[in-house]
């Protein structure tokens, strides 16, 4: 058997009964994988399906398109294919056109996975890419999980098979079988990062060092294995989400794995490019005072809180303020209720109220100005006493209020002001609950 349909068969003989979704753009590297997942032996026709994403940026997009669907009609393979926008998806996000292309790829790839269509999505990237993709990592300043090159799907189920398969053997098995393929000429442009440096920047240091690609691939294997092994040793409990925040425990970014959690916990968030730039400015957070934060790509916030760092997505401030009534009450998605219940301040931490006393009060979030008397306690501004009772800062403007003026006169699930407890005239007892 030709030496590319044994490694083509040696990945797929594991998916053997599973529906293959084939990216084939109808270039070289996507037509001898399609051709040689249908001569490997290792799968049946009837599990292949070539999925054809027409980008619409080239004049021969069409004729690809029909290329593609020609060569699945005569080899009798199901053909589907997707035409999308990737001028808008760039304009509306801030992308560079290579971004959005890829972005809309493996959107259709996700659609096709979450609707049953497909079990594993297979991409002919071959070892110059991989090498290509380890040298823009590099450059731009990843770390060891960088380095490890395109050996992970992410969270899509991807399987690579030629990801051992140099250009040339590519080149050598179109020639023994007569595969004909189409050419795109942007890839001979130098403007987006990888052809850059698939033009430039391999073609000097190959001149200078014989084999640098292949070394290149054999340090990225190197790396994915340290990365499992360093993986493996992450104490999970340390990464916990709460209240719409993923927090890192103090312990965590003390050590060796310290970028390595801070890595695993912005993977809750899917659209951030990790780069070592991000993971440090993290971990330097464990070092600073509380309240020291630092915003990263995405929107996302990371701030030092007591015993740990939080990152999460600030929501936008809310001014509303709403009337409160025995019921329900309602503000920016969060509810209060507040219930007659004749029972004791002691015995409802924070809840039980002389219902009269909240005559004309609001909810609401807090305000500056914003000041309180805790129960049994001395007045005070609510800045300081959210600081005293070590309410990290992302989730004080979270905290439903119910106010007079800028008098605080409970925060809903936390504490009541003592103007408001029960005493032996109250004539309505009620419960105040931050509905979860």
């Amino acid at each position: 058997m030709n030496g590319l349909l044994e490694k083509t068969a040696r990945r797929l003989e594991p998916l053997r009964g599973k529906t293959l979704a084939l990216g084939v753009s109808g270039g070289r590297d996507s037509m001898c994988l399609l051709h040689a997942a249908l001569n490997c032996g290792a799968v049946e026709k009837s599990q292949l399906l070539a999925v054809h994403v027409n980008h619409g940026l080239r004049d021969q997009a069409d004729s690809d398109e029909l290329f593609v669907r020609e060569f699945c009609l005569r080899n009798s393979v199901e053909f589907r294919a997707y035409r999308v926008n990737v001028k808008a998806e760039s304009a509306k996000n801030g992308l560079t056109i290579e971004q959005a292309a890829r972005n809309l790829r493996y959107a259709v790839f996700y659609d096709l996975i979450g609707n049953g269509e497909a079990d594993v999505v297979l991409t002919a990237h071959h070892a110059l890419d991989n090498a290509e993709t380890v040298l823009m990592h590099l450059f731009r300043g990843a770390g060891l999980d960088g380095m490890r090159g395109m050996s992970d799907g992410g969270t899509l189920p991807v399987v690579r098979p030629f990801l051992d398969v140099y250009p040339c053997e590519l080149d050598e098995y179109c020639a023994q079988n007569g595969l004909k393929f189409v050419v795109d000429d942007t890839n001979f442009l130098d403007d987006a990062d990888r052809n850059y440096i698939r033009l430039n920047v391999i073609p000097i240091i190959e001149r200078r060092y014989k084999g640098a690609v292949r070394a290149i691939n054999a340090l990225s294997a190197e790396c994915a294995r340290s990365c499992d092994y360093m993986e493996s040793s992450i104490d999970p409990s340390l990464i916990t989400y709460s209240d719409g925040a993923v927090l890192i425990a103090d312990d965590a970014l003390i050590g060796g794995l310290a970028a390595r959690y801070v890595r695993r916990a912005l993977a809750y968030f899917t659209t951030v490019d990790i780069t070592r730039e991000q993971t440090d400015r993290v971990v330097a957070l464990a070092h600073m005072r509380i309240g020291a934060s630092v915003e990263l790509s995405g929107g996302i916030v990371a701030a030092r809180e007591y015993g740990r760092v939080a990152l999460y997505i600030p929501r936008l401030e809310c001014d509303a303020e709403y009337p409160v009534a025995l019921g329900g009450n309602y503000i920016d998605g969060l509810a209060v209720d507040i219930a007659r219940c004749d029972v004791s301040p002691q015995s409802v931490k924070g809840g039980a109220v002389d219902f009269d006393k909240l005559d004309g009060a609001v909810l609401r979030f807090r305000r500056d100005g914003d000041v309180f008397t805790p129960f049994g306690g001395k007045r005070k501004k609510l800045k300081q006493y959210f600081i005293d009772k070590k309410i990290p800062k992302r989730l004080r403007n979270r905290i439903p209020l119910i106010c007079r003026g800028d008098e605080v006169l409970v925060a809903v699930g936390v504490e009541i002001s003592d103007s408001v407890k029960q005493t032996a005239d109250t004539a309505v007892k009620a419960v105040v609950r931050l509905r979860r």
